[in-house]
């Protein structure tokens, strides 16, 4: 406690404005309780992450709060495709102090217009590899992503090999290294953004 309570008094220093401290929690469904915890160098607001995964028509939401930088908070909405009625949606809200008791975050309505574009597509995990097949994009999906790596959740790590159709909210934040937010690890060994390709025919 006294260590973080130095850390707090040579940042006030440093800069204007005191500590940031936010609530730290992951759960199934759209809300979360956890712990204060204080913000490292860099993570200026209090992070929300609400996503909704489908698989095969199974919908499954998960919530994450943590702190995050403010180039998180740009990121918006972010949807996924991986093929096989495997889809993900995320919506991001940031917020500092109190304002984070009433903050309520929300999915948009899936937009499920193809767009013209088509990606490779799979996913697996405990594998580098995984089947691809040709994904059709939809709504904001212009780009094709291309991930693989760890994540760790309890201490349990899980390798797992994503591609598909992305929107360009996500590129911004791929980055082949090591990241951690909320209790949640993740070790990317290759993350990359490619421009989808306008192969399908389509009526606009």
């Amino acid at each position: 406690m006294e260590a973080s309570l130095a850390v707090c008094l040579l940042a006030a220093l440093l800069a204007t404005g005191a500590c940031l401290q936010c609530e730290v929690c992951t759960g199934v469904g759209n809300n979360c309780t956890g712990s204060m915890q204080t913000c490292t160098p860099g993570q200026d607001f209090c992070g929300i992450f609400l996503t909704e995964v489908i698989v095969a028509g199974m919908k499954t939401q998960t919530i994450l709060k943590g702190c995050v930088a403010s180039s998180q908070c740009k990121a918006g909405p972010v949807s996924m495709n991986f093929g096989n009625e495997v889809t993900s949606s995320t919506s991001i809200a940031c917020c500092v102090g109190d304002a984070c008791k009433t903050v309520n975050v929300t999915l948009p309505p899936a937009d499920t217009k193809p767009n013209g574009r088509s990606c490779p597509g799979c996913y697996a995990l405990s594998t580098e590899q995984c089947h691809e097949e040709t994904v059709k994009c939809t709504g904001a999906e212009t780009r094709c992503l291309d991930a693989v790596g760890t994540v760790t959740i309890g201490g349990n790590p899980v390798q797992m090999a994503m591609k598909g159709c992305a929107s360009e909210s996500i590129c911004g934040q791929l980055k082949v290294g090591s990241s951690t937010f909320a209790g949640i690890s993740a070790s990317q060994t290759r993350a990359k953004c490619t421009a989808a390709s306008c192969c399908c025919s389509f009526s606009p």
